[in-house]
């Protein structure tokens, strides 16, 4: 598969695009792309992991997965019941993450007025430090908020159902038994990955709501791994 080369995104602060630190962070916590680091590899330890409010993680791994360089994985996560989305490397995202750290070999920064090599620091878990706190931010209490404003309704026309059938589908959840990794890839990959982003930012304009209805409707029934993503998803946003 030939994905485009991953571009800066508009962060004048950052010494690295947050497509590509994203990809050495999964590369270091989990180099064989097996799910090694679970709670490192969920949306939030991939915010602290770079840097970043857990807000815009969804959007910022939309495109990792829509080109194939991430896949999603539901895994038991220590300290959480319910299974959890894990993102995992693919070939591509590990030859990706391969070329980003020969780019930078050599490349040295100030750390705590110090100059550190670039891949020590990324090597020892400390990616976050070059690109401050955003991930501390009052993380938390924004994730409950924008859950609290992520409409059932929002969620029920996505899935092409009515409010009562997406509250009949939380509550099968316990009932829902899964393998302890569940897979998703290509077009089921990115459609959770844009319905994620959607439920999370309780704002979907008419193009974006069209494109996952119509994503939706190709998927067809949901299978196994699809139906677990979504019951999950659906737990995490509405409950």
């Amino acid at each position: 598969m030939q994905a485009s080369p991953l571009h800066p995104m508009e962060e004048p602060q950052s010494t690295i695009p947050v497509l590509e630190r994203l990809l050495l962070h999964l590369h270091h916590v989990d180099v064989m792309g097996k799910g090694a680091s679970p709670l490192q590899q969920t949306q939030t330890g991939l915010a602290e992991g770079v840097g970043i409010q857990r807000k815009h993680v969804p959007r910022a791994v939309k495109r990792l997965v829509e080109e194939g360089r991430v896949n999603l994985v539901l895994q038991h996560v220590t300290g959480h019941r319910q299974r959890l989305r894990v993102h995992v490397l693919t070939g591509l995202g590990m030859e990706e993450a391969k070329n980003i750290r020969a780019s930078l070999e050599g490349t040295m920064v100030k750390v705590d007025e110090s100059e550190e090599r670039l891949l020590d620091v990324i090597d020892a878990g400390r990616l976050a430090v070059l690109h401050g706190s955003a991930s501390g931010q009052g993380t938390s209490n924004e994730g409950q908020r924008e859950q609290e404003h992520a409409p059932l309704a929002l969620a029920a026309r996505l899935l092409g159902s009515d409010d009562e059938h997406v509250q009949a589908m939380l509550i099968e959840l316990d009932d829902v038994a899964v393998d302890e990794s569940v897979l998703l890839e290509g077009p089921e990959a990115a459609f959770i990955a844009c319905l994620h982003t959607a439920l999370t930012d309780a704002v979907i304009t008419p193009d974006e709501e069209a494109i996952l209805v119509r994503m939706r409707k190709e998927l067809g029934p949901f299978g196994g791994p699809l139906k677990a993503h979504v019951l999950t998803l659906l737990h995490d946003m509405l409950k």
